[in-house]
């Protein structure tokens, strides 16, 4: 008896738990990959999702969201899939990253202010042949280009036997100590003394210099997005943070122009998916994140960039929902340094109310759980992080009012939340005045 032959890069298992497993080079190993990203979040953080009813994503969507963690995209990636068992409902979309992880040397330079030998061994490491297993793809931007790599594009412009400190802009000279003469663009290119893969590179250039690189910079970001708009036309489902990168302050920062260059490169107008996503950490426990996935609305190809930008910014934001870390941040950057568990109790009543008048999008949480609930346990975890202190019956507000936004410390943590809420509901002084 014959047996039907099986194509080599499909496999009948993996075919019923990944959906679209035939048009995938390495289906098992995208399988086991994103099994393991879904049982890391599930593990580490406790995952809202907030989707109108018989959600699906639409083929050939274009799915935007804000950026604050390194985090996000593996979350989206758990939501979109619908693990049920070992099986996803779901199709994993291609994620737009940038272009500098695929480079070699990549992990020596996000672990330079590690100890030395270990970060020399990890940039042996390449990840090149990682990312394409979930189905990430590189996308060039300003901000990753090092002076490094601007250094060398220059020597493959015909320019490396120039003098590098004519090409370089008064902050790049005296940042480098690279005087006049001293040594050519092939040459600074390859010293091995300058950090040169730590500095923008762009930023440091003269004008003449970046017009020498800009034709062959923007074709390579204009293939980037025709490879992009290609698999929109195909059919799949394609992510692009609007912003382009994490934000590090805590507010949607301004959106670029791949998102309007891309749904114009698309053979027709693609569905856009909004989604927002909104971090509770100020609590005991797993921290809890809140996905929420609204209408996907057509992209209208008629608007300019100025009124695409407003309404992609405009869609993800209004979806964003606010969270009792949000109020507490603004409580303790603006309220009062001496205060009760009443007072606190009465500003998450006061704010949820005032939101919830406005129709802003609002956390679950805040109608499963008493205003006075909320307040006891969240005083608390501040005590042990130190941000408050007992001051007999009540409680001093210790956060420091001059902390920089972040994750990595509390105070840093209330400070991003802090900027967070201003775009979530600008007229936030006048709305919930401390």
């Amino acid at each position: 008896m014959q047996r039907r032959a099986m194509p080599a890069t499909q496999s009948p298992r993996v075919q019923k738990w990944l959906p679209d497993a035939e048009l995938d080079p390495h289906p098992f190993c995208s399988w086991l990959l994103e099994l393991g990203f879904d049982l890391w979040i599930h593990l580490g953080y406790d995952r809202v999702v907030l989707a109108p009813d018989g959600f699906h994503v639409a083929p050939g969507s274009l799915i935007a969201s804000n950026h604050q963690r390194d985090v996000d995209g593996p979350m989206l990636g758990t939501v979109l899939v619908r693990r049920r068992g070992l099986r996803f409902l779901g199709a994993l979309p291609f994620y737009a990253t940038r272009e500098d992880l695929f480079r070699p040397g990549i992990l020596a330079r996000l672990t330079v202010h590690w100890p030395r030998s270990i970060s020399t061994l990890l940039g042996r490491i390449s990840l090149a042949w990682f990312f394409p297993l979930g189905r990430t793809e590189p996308i060039r931007r300003v901000r990753e280009f090092t002076l490094g790599e601007a250094l060398h594009a220059l020597c493959e412009a015909g320019l490396g036997d120039a003098d590098c400190a004519t090409l370089l802009n008064a902050r790049g000279r005296r940042e480098t100590n690279i005087e006049t003469g001293a040594l050519s663009v092939r040459e600074a290119a390859n010293h091995r003394d300058l950090p040169l893969e730590e500095w923008w590179g762009l930023r440091r250039l003269t004008l003449p210099a970046i017009k020498k690189l800009a034709p062959a910079f923007r074709a390579t970001v204009n293939a980037q997005l025709v490879h992009f708009a290609q698999r929109l036309n195909d059919g799949r489902c394609v992510y692009f943070s609007p912003e382009g990168t994490i934000s590090l302050s805590g507010r949607f920062g301004r959106v670029r122009a791949g998102c309007f260059r891309l749904v114009h490169m698309s053979e027709s107008a693609p569905w856009v998916q909004p989604m927002a996503l909104s971090y509770d950490t100020l609590a005991p426990g797993r921290s809890r994140v809140l996905v929420r996935i609204g209408q996907r609305f057509r992209a209208d190809l008629a608007l300019d960039r100025r009124a695409f930008d407003a309404a992609l910014r405009h869609a993800v934001l209004s979806l964003a929902p606010i969270t009792p870390s949000h109020l507490l941040a603004r409580f303790l950057l603006h309220g009062p340094q001496i205060f009760s568990e009443r007072d606190l109790a009465a500003w998450f009543s006061r704010g949820r109310a005032t939101l919830q008048a406005r129709g802003t999008a609002l956390d679950p949480l805040f109608a499963r759980v008493t205003a006075e609930e909320l307040a006891g346990q969240r005083l608390r975890w501040l005590e042990r992080r130190q941000l408050v202190a007992r001051a007999g019956e009540a409680f001093r507000n210790t956060c420091p009012r001059d902390a920089k936004p972040g994750w990595r410390k509390p105070a840093a943590i209330v400070r991003y939340l802090d900027n967070n809420l201003a775009d979530l509901v600008p007229d936030i002084e006048r709305a919930l005045p401390c």
